[in-house]
């Protein structure tokens, strides 16, 4: 039986740090992100800093990757001669691209098992990264889908949103919730329940008192976990992120790596500029 050569796909929401994605040779299904003069493809045509550029001055809107774009991955790892694909999207319940990914695999002759992370950027990223992890130390395509199966249930994402702006736009917490937010400097908390879907998990008065509970949430996931992964990620907010990394490293000493990188244009639509994005994965 020939051996297997297991490529990773991702998709551009998952945020995979620019210098990982590059290291383990991932494919990218870059999602659309829609100003009014263009389609841009997400981190492809358009990067995270013109975007947020834009977006203080333009409206912006996105889309799931074309399928023409995602065949086109599938043919790209086939002719670089992989036989088997780890494919990553972020939650199902936020996006088709995970039904797009499984349909469109069936006319490949690649074995293809795609991963609803139930979770969104890096909080979905992190399972492509475990998925080159256990690549890397020669794991089969079966033992690496069982195992980021089990820990991409044991991931997630808390997001820091300085602006109910976007999100109110979106209705992605629902109008009452911005208008109040909006009245009283609540600062929500934002992540995915078990189905994968946003919600406001805190809503708390003011950037400071925010940041503290963000980073006691990240201490009520971890708990005794011993073996655990972190990450901070931000939507043109790089001081900020830096800040809140420190903390996390002096708080929280047993993570044993902490990546840092930032939010996909294709999110940013709906969170808007200085968001402030902790994942956190649990392998235990």
């Amino acid at each position: 039986m020939p051996a297997e050569k297991i490529a990773i796909l991702v998709d551009s929401c998952s945020d995979v740090p620019t210098e990982v994605l590059e290291a383990a040779d991932m494919a990218l299904a870059p999602m659309n992100v829609i100003f009014r003069d263009r389609v841009y493809e997400d981190r492809v045509t358009i990067t995270p800093a013109e975007f947020y550029r834009r977006q203080a001055t333009e409206k912006a809107s996105t889309s799931s990757p074309t399928g023409k774009r995602i065949v086109e991955a599938y043919q790209r790892i086939e002719a670089s001669g992989y036989t088997h694909v780890i494919a990553v999207s972020i939650s199902a319940a936020l996006s088709g691209t995970y039904q797009e990914m499984q349909l469109l695999a069936e006319d490949t002759p690649l074995t293809v098992h795609v991963v609803n992370t139930r979770s969104v950027g890096i909080g979905s990223g992190f399972a492509a990264i475990y998925a080159a992890q256990l690549r890397e130390q020669g794991q089969s395509f079966d033992q690496i889908v069982t195992e980021v199966e089990r820990v991409a249930a044991q991931s997630n994402v808390f997001f820091y949103v300085p602006s109910l702006k976007y999100l109110q736009a979106g209705g992605r917490i629902g109008r009452v919730a911005g208008m109040a937010g909006t009245l009283l400097n609540i600062k929500p908390i934002i992540s995915c329940d078990d189905d994968g879907v946003y919600y406001p998990i805190a809503k708390v008065r003011g950037e400071k008192r925010t940041l503290s509970k963000l980073v006691a949430l990240v201490g009520q996931m971890i708990g005794s976990a011993k073996q655990v992964s972190g990450a901070v990620v931000d939507g043109a907010n790089p001081n900020l992120r830096e800040t809140m990394l420190a903390r996390l490293k002096t708080e929280f000493p047993q993570v044993s790596e902490w990546y840092a990188g930032d939010v996909s244009p294709a999110l940013g639509v709906h969170t808007g500029p200085g968001l402030i994005g902790i994942g956190v994965q649990i392998r235990d």
